[in-house]
């Protein structure tokens, strides 16, 4: 089944979208955002606090609370989420799963006690990925840092700490609207069994049907072709994907 997702990337409390992770633009206010993504058909929301690093404060309680309440959608967050209580805090106020991504590199360990403890369908780990000498790296810290961990090494490592899904975004191909990197999600498929987001590049609905039929892949983060209207959720719906 297809599941269309929408990433709101959140930088003092309000929208921003870039390209390459960098010269970012505010867009609206996180509630708008959801209640227009709500009102249009999208499967689920992300929303992440893209500072949280720098900032050391992960995405509000109240406005997580406040969104949950305008909006019927399963709610993904994350952000400067390190320590279990405020996971627990996060599904107290409405968020059905967390997202985590640079803690994971200081702390592996914590996603064995989050996926025995809530269970792995809680937890999607995030992975920005870039193209650094010929090969490619996963890197942190909303892509600044690179990890010198080959992106599918560092999966399978996540993989056997309990992570039930991944996050995938090229940072190369973010915000330029040229399609996903396909080679790379290609050999994620043939080689790791893990459910993947996609995400990172969209430009049409072809990007998205060449990897639902050609690479099994069925979920999709989409953010500037909604962000600025060029594409809306019910497009990919009328689609014959089979």
């Amino acid at each position: 089944m297809l599941r269309i997702i929408s990433c709101l990337d959140i930088k003092n409390n309000f929208v921003v979208k870039g390209i390459n992770f960098k010269k970012l633009k505010k867009i609206d206010l996180p509630f708008n955002l959801c209640k227009k993504y709500k009102n249009i058909g999208i499967d689920e929301i992300i929303l992440l606090d893209i500072t949280a690093n720098y900032t050391k404060k992960s995405l509000s309680y109240s406005i997580i609370k406040k969104i949950s309440k305008i909006i019927n959608i399963p709610i993904s967050i994350g952000g400067g989420i390190k320590n279990i209580f405020k996971i627990k805090k996060m599904f107290k106020v409405g968020a059905d799963r967390i997202i985590l991504n640079s803690f994971c590199y200081e702390n592996i360990i914590i996603l064995k006690k989050i996926s025995s403890y809530f269970g792995s369908q809680s937890l999607i780990i995030a992975i920005d990925i870039k193209n650094y000498k010929n090969n490619i790296f996963t890197y942190k810290n909303s892509g600044y840092i690179n990890t010198n961990f080959f992106y599918l090494d560092w999966i399978i490592i996540i993989k056997k700490m309990g992570c039930g899904e991944i996050l995938i975004t090229s940072i190369d191909h973010d915000g330029c609207k040229l399609g996903y990197n396909i080679n790379s999600l290609f050999l994620i498929k043939k080689k790791i069994n893990i459910s993947i987001i996609a995400s990172g590049g969209i430009g049409s609905i072809n990007d998205v049907f060449f990897l639902y039929k050609y690479c099994n892949i069925n979920s999709f983060l989409i953010a500037s072709l909604f962000h600025f209207n060029f594409l809306k959720p019910s497009y990919f719906k009328k689609i014959n994907f089979i």
